[in-house]
């Protein structure tokens, strides 16, 4: 026993580190912010990849920081092709009000595609010590697998939910590689029913009973004359509260199952987001922002994506060696960018 124990590979953790600053992507952001508006949006598709380049070389995990390598002309030609798509859709619903069914139905059966279209533009444009991520579903793997787990969706009613996002979310992780490093997620479908149930209560129980109470509080409230807007601003305020502290203990939540069931050869995954933090945290962005007419939008997402990270680490047993990726062909970000622009959730 004691020979084995010490031939077994010594386990390390690593942390990643975030080294930009606020001050640092207020500059990038609001020099964005201007050329895009100067070039009627044109000039977006250089800021989103100038953003994810600093964000990416920002941070810096076991020594090296990550890479970006996707090309401003790529994506603005997705873009142009997402554009043209919505272009289509709104002159067919103009002129044939139900072609938006048989356009949906089109968008539906096309979801696969753009989804792992979307997942290997990403990768493939992302990279660490000089190896690229990877990702190798197939449009027919996904399709197989979306159309059963809508079909579950369809015959329980939609309670099967948590059950359908678990299973996607395996789907994505495990068709991701680093290398040739192959991941894998046993993410639980019956502890995410736990996490999204309690997110529900507690919309239900801080949200419904204080904007109703507030309702009837303004109704037998004397209101002056031009303040009417009060009756529909001030209820909703409580339950729009309480949505925010439900949304962010799900993602606490959520990330830490998702995380947790990530293994790869040789590493496992961990993240310890504090649901109390989060809220915290989205509540001092929101105010924070509201506050400064949006000047603190770049503070905010430096500050929580710190947080995130200060809480996310990596196991290792030993130091695993991984191989690079063959070559592989170039993916367009069209993909991508059509399910930005019907805003598709197209991450983890």
């Amino acid at each position: 026993m004691a020979a084995m124990a010490a031939n077994a590979p010594a386990e390390r953790v690593v942390r990643p580190e975030f080294t930009g600053s606020a001050a640092e992507y207020f500059r990038i952001w609001i020099v964005n912010l201007f050329f895009t508006l100067v070039t009627l949006g044109i000039y977006s598709a250089w800021a989103k990849v100038r953003k994810r380049r600093y964000f990416y070389g920002s941070t810096r995990l076991d020594g090296a920081t990550f890479d970006y390598f996707a090309s401003p002309k790529a994506v603005l030609k997705g873009r142009i092709i997402a554009v043209v798509v919505v272009l289509a859709y709104m002159f067919l619903e103009e002129v044939h009000p139900y072609s938006r069914f048989v356009f949906w139905g089109v968008a539906l059966v096309a979801l696969p595609w753009l989804a792992v279209r979307a997942f290997q533009f990403n990768a493939r444009n992302s990279g660490w010590r000089g190896l690229r991520f990877g990702f190798e579903a197939t449009t027919g793997q996904a399709a197989r697998t979306w159309a059963g787990m809508i079909g579950l969706l369809v015959v329980t009613l939609g309670l099967a939910f948590p059950w359908v996002v678990a299973r996607m979310k395996r789907f994505v992780v495990s068709h991701h590689v680093f290398g040739q490093t192959a991941f894998g997620c046993e993410m639980s479908g019956r502890e995410l029913f736990k996490i999204y149930f309690l997110a529900g209560l507690i919309v239900a129980l801080l949200g419904v009973p204080f904007a109703v109470a507030g309702g009837f509080a303004l109704a037998s409230m004397d209101v002056p004359e031009g303040y009417e807007w009060a009756f529909f601003l001030l209820p909703v305020i409580p339950f729009y509260a309480s949505y925010v502290v439900a949304y962010a203990y799900s993602e606490a939540r959520v990330a830490n199952l998702l995380w947790n069931s990530t293994h790869g050869p040789g590493m496992r995954f961990s993240s310890s987001l504090s649901a109390m933090k989060l809220i915290k945290l989205y509540f001092g962005n929101i105010l924070a922002v509201a506050f400064t007419a949006g000047l603190a939008m770049p503070w905010a997402a430096i500050r929580t994506l710190r947080y995130r990270l200060e809480c996310f680490s990596i196991v290792l047993e030993g130091e695993p060696v991984h191989t690079a990726n063959p070559a592989l062909p170039r993916v367009g970000a069209a993909g991508q960018e059509i399910g930005d622009m019907f805003n598709l959730d197209l991450g983890l």
